[in-house]
């Protein structure tokens, strides 16, 4: 297998309560985005994980089991990630509780090789999607291929295997991103898509429009790119005004 050097990591984020989090269609969206992923790379679908607990190799009894599951909380669509490094992963935890909170999130990330698309097909890979899922917040970057998708940080590598310690400050975001309706921001990252919360507060408005590059993505979500320059700027000089979770 040859290296890759660098990743895709796509990650986005949308509000639930209890109504909207039994309404969004997982089944649906699920589909949805292995199509949307099998059109931007060429690559096709290979094995998938429902629930955390039941294994498919073949996309038809994947899509049987879609039907009759009637609670799907969790999904992982692989395309051959061993040789491919590209993935998905959907949730929907809110349906994952017994006690209900009064907000959740439904997660999606994908981790895709820079090899199968490049920024021009992921940027309109990321339209689709917001428009198609309804996203809240989300963003985009680039890691190395040893890098985790889910903590974003370097795998250590053992005799037999690889591993990625899970610190406290991973569960930060866990805690906060049911306030991405309220300005939250997870980091900076060189693609954010932001929604109006985030330029309701006038000094992170002023921060945001001086920095980087704001466009519209549809009528309520907005894309703003950050070089690596601007996001060292504001990591030294901004940090206190921005409402950033990190």
């Amino acid at each position: 297998m040859k290296n890759r050097t660098k990743n895709w990591i796509i990650k986005l984020f949308k509000l639930t309560d209890e109504n909207s989090a039994e309404m969004f269609e997982m089944e649906s969206k699920i589909l949805f985005c292995i199509k949307q992923i099998e059109k931007i790379s060429e690559l096709k679908a290979k094995s998938f994980d429902i629930n955390y607990q039941s294994t498919y190799k073949t996309k038809s009894g994947f899509e049987k089991a879609l039907k009759s599951n009637k609670e799907l909380v969790y999904c992982l669509v692989d395309f051959d990630s061993e040789k491919t490094e590209t993935y998905f992963t959907i949730s929907n935890q809110m349906l994952n509780l017994k006690e209900k909170p009064e907000k959740s999130t439904v997660d999606f990330c994908l981790q895709i090789s820079t090899e199968y698309c490049n920024e021009k097909s992921i940027l309109e890979f990321n339209r689709i999607l917001i428009d198609e899922l309804g996203f809240d917040y989300g963003y985009t970057t680039k890691l190395d291929s040893d890098f985790d998708s889910g903590t974003e940080r370097k795998m250590k590598k053992g005799l037999f295997s690889t591993s990625v310690k899970v610190l406290e400050k991973d569960h930060i975001w866990t805690t906060n991103k049911v306030e991405i309706l309220n300005g939250i921001i997870k980091n900076l990252y060189p693609i954010n898509y932001i929604n109006e919360s985030h330029l309701t507060n006038s000094e992170q408005k002023k921060i945001i429009s001086e920095f980087g590059i704001l466009s519209k993505t549809n009528n309520r979500i907005y894309e703003w790119n950050l070089t690596d320059l601007n996001i060292e700027n504001l990591k030294k000089t901004k940090r206190t005004e921005l409402k950033l979770v990190e």
